[in-house]
């Protein structure tokens, strides 16, 4: 497979501490040293700086990637009419969209990935243009694409009946676990949180404020623990990341119920010391209402901590029988489960034993292959 020439959309590596930067950046990880000899074409944001793992597999090939420079930000007029000039031109046998962002003009062979249909469900943020914008940008990647990629097989149930396609043009490539989430035992590393001031022991969240995230039921359920528990113990809830000024009903949840000093905020967190932090944690909540994949709690898992979640979408088929489930609607069902896992040694034990293991089924090297297989079957297909 090397005659025939993929681009592949890399305008999100400039966002690589986003999820789809994340994804972009582990995907191309993996699938460039695949087959060396195959020729790729890598369009890129101006000034976007490469991680060093890529850049090395980028020239070290047979057949090195051409990096091209374009200025098109996402949901944009030069995405619809800049970049479909520039593809144009460059003439490719395929183009992957790790999103379903594209120019609705194109009319070359591409493949997509939908991670989720969340904007389809909560939409509570975005203007009425927007919401038909993204509609009518999804509904043609969905319906024009030769191919779609997505990250389980509920989404993949998703997209087939919200579309009405045929389940075999979807396809279920799994999201993986980078490395660097494991379990630390050095003292000295695990002391590098308390640069983020945390001391105390802490349940841990985290993921982007959003109505679908259902943070502030996580906040009802941990203020019914934090009643329960023994005066002289200590327990704090963690949010991880940037806090976002346009949900403020969480700060205000919190206020509400006099968490304040209970509940801490780390604010953005250097890709290196996210490991630290999960490995820190006395346990992991998932609340969420609707996940394509759910990365961060498999990412607990691998950190060998236990992890609660909702029992909603996707969650249960990627966590498996390495994690104890609660009714997300339920901030009473949600404390219970909490509290049954503070409280029980052994199933804290056997939660971390099990979540480990499961988390041996994702890797992004099956996620890459997987990718390559579907690419080969577009171009060479019979």
């Amino acid at each position: 497979m090397s005659d025939k020439k993929i681009i592949f959309d890399g305008r999100f590596l400039s966002l690589s501490h986003a999820g789809l930067g994340r994804y972009t950046l582990e995907l191309l990880n993996a699938l460039l040293p695949l087959d060396l000899k195959q020729k790729y074409i890598l369009l890129v944001s101006p000034n976007t700086k490469f991680d060093k793992e890529l850049s090395r597999k980028i020239y070290e090939r047979e057949n090195p990637v051409e990096i091209v420079e374009i200025e098109a930000r996402h949901y944009s007029f030069s995405e619809q009419y800049k970049l479909l000039k520039l593809l144009k031109e460059l003439k490719g046998d395929l183009v992957h969209f790790p999103h379903f962002n594209h120019p609705l003009l194109y009319k070359g062979q591409f493949v997509v990935t939908i991670h989720d249909l969340t904007l389809s469900q909560y939409a509570e943020r975005g203007s009425k243009i927007k919401r038909n914008i993204y509609k009518k940008v999804i509904d043609h990647a969905a319906k024009k694409s030769s191919r779609i990629l997505t990250v389980s097989d509920f989404v993949k149930r998703g997209i087939a009946k919200e579309f009405s396609l045929p389940p075999d043009k979807i396809v279920t490539t799994y999201n993986g676990i980078d490395e660097k989430f494991c379990k630390i035992t050095n003292p000295k590393t695990l002391k590098k949180v308390e640069k983020y001031g945390l001391k105390n022991p802490y349940i841990l969240s985290l993921g982007q404020w959003r109505e679908h995230k259902n943070l502030l039921r996580l906040v009802e359920a941990f203020s019914k623990v934090s009643r329960e528990l023994d005066k002289k113990r200590e327990l704090d809830l963690v949010f991880v990341g940037r806090d976002d000024p346009k949900y403020p009903f969480l700060k205000q949840k919190i206020q509400e119920l006099h968490l304040g000093s209970k509940v801490r905020f780390t604010g953005f967190v250097e890709d290196q010391d996210l490991p630290v932090i999960y490995n820190n944690a006395t346990l992991f909540v998932m609340p969420s209402l609707s996940e394509g994949f759910g990365l961060p709690g498999l990412e607990a898992q691998a950190c060998h901590i236990p992890v609660i979640a909702s029992n909603a979408t996707c969650l249960p088929e990627v966590y498996g029988n390495g994690a104890i489930y609660f009714d997300p609607l339920n901030s009473t069902d949600m404390a219970l489960k909490i509290n049954e896992v503070l409280s029980d040694t052994k199933l804290r034990d056997d939660l971390v034993k099990r979540g480990s293991e499961n988390t041996k089924r994702f890797s992004w090297d099956k996620t890459a292959r997987k990718t390559l297989e579907v690419y080969s079957d577009i171009l060479y297909k019979k």
